[in-house]
């Protein structure tokens, strides 16, 4: 997908990230999900995010959750749920992914420094994001929650190493 750099800022806003969920898928198994080893593929219906069992990821910095909505082969969904005022720090991922944004708003942008002044994205919001490609998101006063479909390969290199979080 290719987007001109006059449309660059809306656009690949959209790409939130978050990216940030593709930070936590792990070989082709699982997100990166405290005290979790693997997932099971079962049918899953859920009408809003309050039946969900949502889980510390170990890959971002403290306060977000995940619940993994479905895993199958080498992709994975999983709902990801930010607190109010949370920044995910300059980062890429290896792997492609495809983010909805279902609730509250982020903000997101591109480069190896972090600059919260793009415009705020609405739920309804999507992107595909290749792989590679420096990003980062933050969340206002409502904080956000987002699907992230993601392929294996996945993982997650921070453009500040000192901003990874440090593991248990």
């Amino acid at each position: 997908m290719e987007i001109s750099s006059r449309s660059n800022g809306r656009s690949m806003l959209i790409v939130l990230g978050l990216t940030i969920a593709a930070a936590l898928i792990s070989g082709g198994v699982a997100f990166a999900v405290e005290g979790q080893e693997g997932v099971k593929t079962t049918p899953v219906l859920t009408t809003d995010s309050t039946d969900l069992k949502w889980q510390d990821i170990d890959d971002l910095p403290p306060g977000a959750k995940v619940a993994i909505l479905a895993q199958s082969g080498n992709w994975s969904v999983a709902r990801v749920k930010f607190p109010p005022h949370y920044v995910v720090p300059p980062h890429s991922h290896p792997n492609a992914e495809a983010v909805w944004l279902i609730s509250g708003q982020v903000g997101f942008g591109f480069g190896d420094k972090l600059d919260k002044t793009g415009p705020w994205l609405k739920p309804g919001a999507f992107f595909a994001l290749q792989p590679g490609g420096m990003h980062y998101v933050w969340t206002g006063d409502e904080g956000a929650i987002i699907d992230v479909q993601v392929s294996a390969p996945g993982g997650i290199t921070f453009a500040n190493p000192a901003d990874a979080p440090k593991k248990k």
